[in-house]
């Protein structure tokens, strides 16, 4: 049985990355190691089978199968992609936020390398976030970005299959974040907010009142009601 050239370079590129444990796809390294099972699969050599695996690479990543990073390698778009397992550009992580592949785990202390990588994961999502609400808080004017998190909804620990989602952070200054963390406030199903009663410290009844917005929509991805309503009833602000 013959296989199209797109099925045929599929098959490898997956072959390819469980043979060499990777995500990370260099065309040549690729060629070098597929071509042959390539021409057999398809029943077809051609003239220049190389030149048409790369047209096929390339139409691949037209169709977001691949990701095609600045540094000149490929990825595979439809895996998860730890960011703890090997060393990554930051477009490949930043890209695998937009899609919900990210994977941050928990690694050992001792693990200087691991941590360092989980890091670079973390401050992808961050910039992912960021960029998600426009570098501004979304219940506030403060837009300087040292001032400004990438907030989850549910906690690190309870959801580990959500750190890496865009859908479980929204982008907050530092002041909110502490009081959502702690809360002091938390949303319902159409993000409106829903505060702690009574307020008994000053402070924070004034910047509810002068210093909070409605929620501003996010330019692309909303936070998930499931996370949304999972931490109302954790700080007790449920119906």
């Amino acid at each position: 049985m013959s296989f199209t050239w797109h099925q045929a370079v599929k098959f490898a590129l997956e072959r390819y990355a469980a043979r060499n444990s990777t995500i990370r796809i260099e065309r040549d390294v690729f060629l070098a190691q597929e071509l042959s099972n390539i021409t057999r699969d398809t029943g077809s050599t051609g003239k220049t089978p190389g030149q048409t695996v790369s047209r096929v690479l390339q139409e691949l990543r037209d169709e977001k199968y691949l990701f095609f990073s600045d540094v000149g390698i490929y990825t595979l778009n439809q895996v998860p992609v730890s960011a703890a397992d090997e060393d990554l550009p930051d477009d490949v992580l930043e890209n695998a936020v937009e899609e919900g592949l990210l994977v941050l785990t928990d690694v050992e202390t001792s693990s200087d390398v691991s941590l360092l990588r989980v890091r670079r994961g973390m401050n992808a999502l961050r910039k992912q976030t960021l960029a998600n609400y426009r570098n501004s808080c979304a219940l506030c004017d403060v837009n300087d970005k040292g001032l400004l998190v990438s907030s989850h909804i549910a906690r690190w620990a309870d959801h580990p299959e959500a750190r890496g989602l865009l859908s479980n952070t929204i982008c907050l200054c530092t002041l909110h974040d502490k009081l959502f963390e702690n809360g002091y406030f938390a949303m319902d199903d159409g993000l409106n907010l829903i505060w702690k009663s009574p307020q008994t410290i000053r402070a924070i009844e004034i910047w509810r009142q002068q210093c909070t917005s409605q929620f501003k929509l996010p330019r692309g991805i909303k936070p998930a009601t499931t996370f949304i309503s999972e931490h109302r009833n954790r700080v007790g602000l449920g119906n």
